[in-house]
Parts: C-alpha cells; sequence; structure tokens
C-alpha cells in the first residue's frame, strides 16, 4: 500500500488511462468543491445551474429548462418546489399547461452572490491550468457532451438526438413516449 495514501490498494492498471474515469474523478473532485463553496448559502450545483439558466433566460419554459440542464422532471419539480418556497424563483402559468420561470429579486440578490463563490471555486480549479488548456478542455467537453450544438431554447429538439444526430431512445422510467 502506498504510504502516502492508504486508501489506495494497488494499481490501477488500464482505468488512468480511460476517458471516463478520467472525467469521473475530476468531476468528483471538483463538484466536492464546489458543494462545499456553495454550503453557506445552502445551494446545491442543481440549485446554481436552475438559478443560472432561468437569469439567462427569464420566463424559460419549466420543461425547456428541465431539458436543457438535463435533469429528469421528476427531479426536477422538487427541486423547483424548493427554491419557490424559499422565494428565489417564481412560476408564470401562461397558457394553463406551461409554466415560464423567473428568477425574484430575491433569487437574483443570492444569485449574484452565489456567482462571486462560484468564480473562487473557478480559480481554484483553474489553477492546475492555463488559459489556453481551459479554452480547450471546455471547448473539448462541450463537444463531448453535445453542448456545442444545444441551447436552453432548442433544448427539447436536441434533447431527443444522440450525439450522432439520429433519434435517441427515451431515458428507462422516463414519461417519454414510445412509437407504437
Amino acid at each position: 500500500m502506498d504510504a502516502l495514501h492508504p486508501e489506495v490498494a494497488g494499481e490501477f492498471g488500464p482505468l488512468t488511462e480511460y476517458v471516463g474515469y478520467a472525467l469521473r474523478r475530476a468531476q468528483l473532485k471538483v463538484f466536492q468543491d464546489f458543494i462545499d463553496t456553495l454550503d453557506e448559502l445552502d445551494l446545491r450545483p442543481a440549485h446554481f445551474s436552475v438559478l443560472t439558466v432561468v437569469d439567462a433566460n427569464p420566463g424559460i419554459l419549466q420543461s425547456r429548462a428541465c431539458a436543457a440542464l438535463g435533469i429528469q422532471k421528476a427531479n426536477f419539480v422538487p427541486l423547483l418546489d424548493g427554491l419557490q418556497r424559499r422565494g428565489l424563483l417564481r412560476r408564470v402559468a401562461l397558457n394553463g399547461r406551461a409554466n415560464g420561470l423567473h428568477l425574484t429579486d430575491e433569487g437574483r440578490k443570492l444569485l449574484a452572490r452565489a456567482r462571486r463563490l462560484h468564480d473562487r471555486h473557478e480559480r481554484r480549479v483553474l489553477g492546475v491550468m492555463s488559459a489556453l488548456e481551459r479554452k480547450r478542455l471546455i471547448a473539448t467537453l462541450s463537444r463531448i457532451a453535445g453542448l456545442d450544438e444545444v441551447s436552453p431554447r432548442a433544448a427539447p429538439a436536441a434533447a431527443r438526438r444522440s450525439p450522432s444526430g439520429s433519434a435517441a431512445a427515451p431515458r428507462r422510467g422516463s414519461a417519454a413516449k414510445r412509437s407504437p
């Protein structure tokens, strides 16, 4: 066992060469720092993402925000309920079936504080790379995730496509309609 890292036993084999493994390890490290950073505001990364998307797209349909962020509807509704209970977000009924999302004044204030904290978090993460490396990393990750093709306003159609552009199968357990 490694004397410096007793929790690590043995070799990782080819894991360290796998993109998915490296992404997951980096994601865990970055998210834990972000979770710790936002803790003083009682926000989670998903809350921050929702507030940020709604701030950038006032009145965005609830369904489009859900699809753009890749959050399952079963998880998104309680998340919105919590933000609304805290007075950070409001839903505006548009036609009896759809809701447009808007930040409240309190939501905008909290998001501004969260962004300042996020900036500190981002500086910690970026401390291990140059500006050019950051730009390349963001571009590469966006291509992998298909984000270079998706905007929140176009998300529902794009969310139904696989990275190859073919129609994607609905997620298991989703309410997506299947063709007979």
